[in-house]
């Protein structure tokens, strides 16, 4: 057997680093040879992290073979996966041009219409890809994940088990099947979805966010804050930012309206608010936090994630612990050391976990300097306690603080900060 040919058998088998390695040795003598580049950017793709070599490595089967459309669609897969939306969309428009009746030209453009959350384009474009070949599997998959970001729950539903019956061994059409159960409500269903998709393919990182997610779902709590992800996800990045700022308009309207009929129905009404824009961006950690007691759920967690429960679990459970110990003897320090940990809990749940670089340095930042304001106001409050008043700087840090939190709040939704551009 040729080293090639060795290399194509691993790669079917999904051994991809030895896959990797025949190709690499493969072009040390024959550098020149763009079906090998081409199919060393597939086994690129397939790997964490390595989504860059994959892109320079089809750059250089197109710069040998230029006219190559399925060239091109492989472009446009590896830009889409690195959130390169209008690259992807452009490489997929080559393409399609170069042969308009391909399927995987077609189901590229797709895939470039997902990456920028234009669904309903995705839809249509996986429709001609299955059109072109009706037993695409990929086409097939990507339609069924349009449908369900749309939030047409029958027509997904009904995809799903055609994907399903088609090809049961598909590990990506189990992943599909895993989400509309729980986007149905039924997550030990969808935990066995997830589950038959890691044992098709246990690399399968799609395949194991959805386990946590299954996981995650067992709490009713948790299950709200899935219900808020499935609506917002139907929509576009404008759009959800349409929705957030139209909600804080309708919610500071009620408010004064409220305090015109009773201060304390005015304050209840921000106490409210503040639970619920609270709950949005806890819930995640406080799920990792459950699941880091579960014995073989927690298996499943990356570091970060773990790192995410503690930071917020623990933040919550020792804040709300100091707060009311300090509240029920009188103990100011430990009152304001409780809010202050209470508070580090928001920007940590956008620090651990987060697949943005930029994103972790800034809400990692907040996270710190809150934590080192907590413990200044608890030690330089508790050798004056019991005091009178509360000292100015220890007023005035502590309202960055607060106000650190709650920026972190809105630049939450910013995609920049919360996705990395590579994975």
């Amino acid at each position: 057997m040729s080293e090639l040919a060795h290399g194509l058998l691993l790669q079917d088998q999904g051994r991809l680093k030895e896959a990797e390695a025949c190709y690499f040795s493969v072009l040390s003598r024959e550098p020149e040879n763009d079906f090998v580049h081409g199919r060393l950017a597939l086994c690129q793709l397939s790997q964490e992290g390595k989504k860059r070599e994959a892109l320079d490595s089809i750059e250089k089967a197109i710069r040998l073979r230029p006219e190559d459309s399925f060239y091109h669609a492989i472009r446009s897969l590896i830009l889409s996966d690195l959130r390169r939306g209008k690259e992807a969309l452009a490489a997929a428009d080559r393409a399609v041009g170069l042969d308009p009746e391909n399927a995987f030209a077609l189901v590229s453009k797709a895939a470039a219409y997902c990456s920028m959350d234009r669904w309903s384009d995705a839809e249509e474009w996986s429709r001609k890809a299955l059109a072109a070949d009706s037993d695409h599997a990929m086409a097939a998959n990507m339609l069924t994940h349009s449908l369900r970001m749309q939030g047409r729950k029958d027509e997904h539903a009904a995809a799903v088990e055609q994907v399903l019956a088609a090809d049961p061994e598909d590990s990506l059409a189990h992943v599909n099947a895993g989400w509309s159960a729980l986007q149905s409500g039924d997550h030990r269903k969808a935990e066995t979805h997830f589950r038959e998709a890691l044992r098709l393919d246990p690399d399968s990182e799609m395949a194991r966010e959805g386990l946590i997610e299954s996981f995650r779902a067992r709490s009713a709590f948790y299950r709200l804050y899935l219900s808020y992800c499935f609506f917002m996800q139907r929509f576009t990045g404008a759009k959800q930012w349409g929705i957030i700022i139209g909600i804080y308009l309708v919610y500071q309207v009620l408010r004064q309206w409220l305090e015109t009929v009773n201060p304390l129905l005015g304050g209840g009404f921000v106490l409210l608010w503040l639970a619920i824009v609270m709950w949005v961006w806890l819930a995640p950690g406080v799920g990792n936090f459950l699941l880091l007691v579960d014995r073989s759920a927690r298996l499943a967690l990356k570091r970060g994630e773990r790192w995410q429960g503690l930071t917020v679990g623990l933040g919550l459970l020792l804040g709300t612990a100091g707060a009311a110990l300090g509240f029920a003897l009188g103990f100011d320090p430990a009152l304001l050391a409780g809010f202050g940990l209470i508070a580090s809990a928001v920007p940590a749940s956008m620090t651990f976990g987060n697949d943005s670089a930029r994103g972790r340095l800034f809400f990692g930042g907040i996270t710190a300097f809150i934590y080192l304001v907590t413990a200044l106001v608890f030690v330089s409050e508790s050798v004056r306690h019991p005091a009178v008043e509360l000292l100015p700087t220890t007023l005035a840090f502590g309202a960055i603080a607060i106000l650190g939190a709650i920026l972190c709040t809105w630049l939450g939704n910013v995609r920049s900060l919360r996705q990395g551009i590579e994975s």
